[in-house]
């Protein structure tokens, strides 16, 4: 059996089919439309979720994996690929789990959370956006130094931030005098595999609109 990935389109669960194309582990994606909640193969995400949210991630004994930080962790746990894998034992592996948690809580849920949620006043918004500079300078600074998060190579952080980046000018965040960041941008985003998955998520988001 192969763990399922419950998915809406463009949601923060595409950074989890980033990671695991990345890192060649196979999911069986189960997609839903995340407004109602229901799965196209039948029954709700609330069956598997009380919260009705993604990243959520059924594993072949059943046990039920919430957030995307942790989906992401488990993803590249049950990778083969030594250039993807990052073990516990790692000196690395702590620098994995601070970005992601960077990437859960200071982009994801301080700014996304706000800016797309429908009931924030624009003025709310725009004063959620002034917080990104302090964000985008820590990444630029990071990121001028080495291609990836942790160095020379992709890892389960970057995907989450790749995913960040899916969805940031839709936002209204603009990186543009960040040199570093930008550059980051356009290299992870063009990645074949990345490449491929944005664009099934955007025709299956068309497809909803």
């Amino acid at each position: 059996m192969t763990a399922v990935l419950m998915h809406a389109p463009k949601a923060c669960s595409l950074a989890a089919r980033f990671a695991a194309a990345e890192g060649d582990v196979a999911l069986d994606t189960a997609w839903l439309n995340l407004r109602t909640k229901e799965l196209e193969r039948g029954g709700s995400l609330y069956d598997f979720n009380p919260l009705g949210q993604v990243s959520t991630l059924k594993l072949d004994d059943g046990t039920i994996l919430t957030e995307t930080s942790v989906a992401l962790l488990w993803i590249q746990t049950q990778s083969e690929n030594a250039d993807f894998r990052i073990d516990p034992s790692d000196p690395r592996y702590f620098q994995l789990v601070r970005w992601l948690g960077f990437c859960a809580t200071e982009l994801h849920k301080q700014i996304f959370r706000v800016v797309f949620y429908g009931e924030a006043t624009d003025e709310v918004k725009d004063r959620i956006r002034e917080l990104a500079p302090q964000r985008f300078g820590l990444l630029n600074r990071h990121l001028a130094s080495t291609p990836y998060l942790l160095g020379d190579r992709f890892s389960a952080a970057d995907a989450y931030l790749a995913w960040f980046f899916v969805l940031s000018d839709k936002a209204g965040l603009t990186h543009g005098s960040y040199p570093a960041l930008t550059f980051y941008r356009d290299r992870v985003l063009s990645r074949p595999k990345i490449r491929e998955l944005i664009a099934i998520d955007e025709k299956r988001y068309a497809e909803l609109s």
